[in-house]
């Protein structure tokens, strides 16, 4: 029993230089200035690599819901590339975006929202293009060439290796080539050196750059630390530890004699009685001289330090907390919850995703896969539009408008506006001179039997 205090008491007091070794070497840990080892006490990295926001995102279910579900709602449609400025539903399909279509699939855009979701785990991710023009992976595009497909890489996997250090180059500063470490069925890996022809980069490589997990690490560490916390403490109620009181008169050396072991052999033959108590239904335990009582911690409620906690990721990944982990808890608030996600979407779409599909055109462009054009233009459906079910209740609520307003002797709205409302096209009444003659003779002679019953 000493030996154990004394490797405790050895294994705190190594503890705690290693933490004041830690706030020495660095003396910026943390926001707070006064305590400069903050951060290491609550348990805080310094620095995040590519391998702690990935096993964030693998082993941590709110990091993985708040990945999933803004890479899956911005890409619940994919994009439309068109020739021109803005869309027009009249104008036909141009020589362009029928080749687009051909050579970007949607199999290519499901390849660009796995990209997408993988750039969010890490700081950037890689497209590798597959392109048949019969060159290596290490040199440039050549003339007669086909995407056939595309291969997403964690940023882990895609690497830039070398410069660009002429000055007077349009490259410079970028990369020479990406090493691709490439994962092998047998389990092993290999590495591929691979032209920035063959390459397209999501999100950012440079050294400062944020990634979309990394201002919430905190919080995740503080909810995994509640999870476990409280959950350990459950699993230590439920283990049913036991304390043996024993009285002062209890003579031990005749108590293992009755076992037939030594003194120091005598806590395995507690621990046995102990394991047959927790083990059996109905189990009888003879004491004498001693009383046994149950080691019980009182568990506390977790749910106001792990709201806090969540709270704060959500915050850190702009996502509502209702929306984050599912949770409904009024009407009103959910439905203003998930307007509020569906414009964040849409914002995303518009001022990230569009940008980066305008440069992945625009560099299969460069390497001649598809022909250039003077504009294009990235188009999205729109995620705030109104359900057919919200749509019917405007067209009801503009039609109770017309009543109440007849009163006054004219409708506020049209019967086209209210149809457009409902969701509904409008009906077009055809002049008498686009019919054919037949149904112009029909009506001619079906105006004349009319006028003669009448003068009848």
């Amino acid at each position: 029993m000493t030996d154990k205090l004394q490797l405790a008491v050895n294994h705190a007091m190594n503890d705690a230089i290693s933490r004041a070794r830690m706030a020495m070497a660095n003396p910026t840990m943390g926001i707070d200035a006064k305590r400069t080892s903050a951060w290491c006490e609550y348990g805080f990295k310094q620095t995040l690599t590519f391998d702690d926001l990935y096993n964030l995102f693998r082993r941590g279910g709110i990091a993985y819901g708040g990945v999933t579900k803004l890479n899956g709602h911005c890409w619940k449609t994919s994009p439309q590339v068109i020739e021109g400025d803005k869309a027009d539903k009249s104008k036909k399909e141009t020589g362009w975006e029928a080749s687009l279509k051909k050579l970007v699939t949607k199999r290519i855009w499901r390849e660009f929202k796995e990209a997408d979701q993988r750039r969010l785990v890490g700081r950037y991710s890689g497209l590798i293009l597959h392109i048949n023009d019969g060159s290596k992976w290490h040199e440039p595009v050549k003339t007669s060439k086909l995407l056939k497909k595309v291969t997403p890489a964690w940023a882990s996997a895609i690497k830039p290796t070398g410069w660009v250090t002429d000055i007077n180059s349009l490259d410079y500063g970028q990369p020479k080539l990406w090493q691709y470490t490439e994962s092998l069925p047998n389990g092993g890996t290999r590495n591929i050196n691979i032209h920035p022809d063959r390459v397209f980069i999501l999100g950012d490589y440079s050294i400062d750059a944020i990634g979309f997990l990394e201002p919430a690490y905190n919080a995740f560490v503080s909810l995994e630390k509640v999870e476990g916390g409280s959950g350990e403490s459950f699993l230590k109620n439920a283990a049913r530890q036991m304390n043996i009181n024993f009285d002062k008169e209890i003579n031990f050396s005749n108590l293992a004699s009755m076992y037939g072991v030594s003194v120091e052999d005598l806590q395995g033959k507690f621990n046995e009685a102990a394991a047959e108590i927790n083990r059996g239904n109905d189990t009888l335990l003879t004491t004498q001289g001693a009383s046994i009582t149950q080691l019980v911690s009182p568990v506390s409620d977790p749910t106001p330090t792990y709201t806090v906690n969540l709270q704060t990721a959500a915050a850190a990944l702009d996502i509502p907390s209702k929306i984050l982990v599912g949770m409904q808890t009024g009407e009103r608030a959910s439905t203003e919850d998930q307007k509020y996600f569906n414009s964040r979407c849409q914002s995303r779409r518009e001022s990230e995703l569009s940008f980066e599909i305008e440069d992945f055109i625009d560099h299969l462009t460069r390497i001649k896969v598809l022909e250039p054009i003077p504009e294009k233009t990235v188009i999205w459906d729109d995620l705030n539009e109104q359900s057919a079910t919200e749509k019917l209740d405007s067209g009801e609520k503009m039609s109770r408008i017309n009543q109440t307003s007849l009163a006054t002797g004219e409708p506020v709205f049209t019967v086209e506006e209210i149809r457009t409302a409902a969701g509904y096209e409008n009906e077009s009444d055809e002049p008498l001179g686009e019919l054919d003659e037949d149904t112009k003779d029909k009506d001619r002679d079906k105006g004349r039997n009319e006028s003669r019953s009448d003068s009848g």
